[in-house]
């Protein structure tokens, strides 16, 4: 791994040169390193100016960057990161949590992260996730892989957003997933066992009957809908 990001930043900084600002890593592989997926792996990288033909020149980079099997980064400049911290406090206080700067400036170092609009951005992700999930729930419940798969690929981002209700709540949220998960259903006093099922599903795959597929799929969504209706009233 350390040798793809030396080689990503060097072919950001022949490509950008002076321009390039900061490139920083962060996300669930940086929270807890070990036998993390490339998935797990996020990536921020911030330019003095950033215009259509900034995005041409580092083009191919990010081509090169995606077929190693890494999402595609998020772009910003440097007054943008700063501004937009405020609009977006659950993923820049979940960034400055665990984060690593591959190159140039620590900007998340010293950066205050108001909570303003903390709940508001956390009840908004999670009813929008959940109304996906619901829609989505329609064409994969035909077999059981396809029920399977939408639970793998949605509790990420359920869980990313379990960690702000535990700041909500007065707690530091652990880093762990299954930590999250465990922790949020104490608090709220609900069983989150569908949760933690789906995550250890995700890094044990295994072949689900069709009606163990359905009936973890309606545990899970159940789960969802109470943890959704909790963070209506914090």
């Amino acid at each position: 791994m350390e040798m793809t990001f030396q080689e990503l930043v060097a072919r950001l900084a022949a490509a950008e040169h002076d321009n390039l600002v900061s490139v920083i890593v962060y996300g669930s592989a940086i929270a807890v390193p070990g036998n993390a997926k490339k998935s797990d792996y996020q990536l921020a990288i911030v330019t003095r100016q950033l215009t259509a033909a900034t995005l041409r020149h580092i083009r191919s980079t990010m081509e090169w960057w995606h077929g190693q099997g890494f999402s595609l980064p998020t772009f910003f400049t440097k007054a943008e990161f700063a501004a937009s911290m405020d609009v977006f406090p659950i993923e820049f206080r979940s960034m400055k949590r665990a984060y690593r700067v591959l190159a140039g400036e620590d900007l998340l170092a010293n950066a205050e992260i108001s909570k303003a609009n903390l709940r508001l951005e956390t009840e908004s992700e999670l009813r929008g996730k959940l109304l996906r999930l619901r829609s989505l729930a329609i064409p994969a419940s035909q077999s059981a892989s396809d029920l399977t798969k939408l639970m793998t690929e949605s509790i990420v981002s359920f869980v990313r957003y379990l960690r702000p209700m535990l700041e909500l709540l007065g707690e530091e949220p652990p880093l762990g997933r299954l930590a999250t998960a465990t922790r949020i259903g104490e608090r709220l006093h609900l069983d989150t066992a569908p949760l933690i099922s789906v995550l250890r599903l995700r890094d044990e795959p295994k072949e689900l009957l069709e009606i163990e597929a359905q009936d973890l799929f309606a545990s899970y969504l159940n789960c969802l809908t109470r943890i959704v209706e909790a963070v209506d009233k914090l």
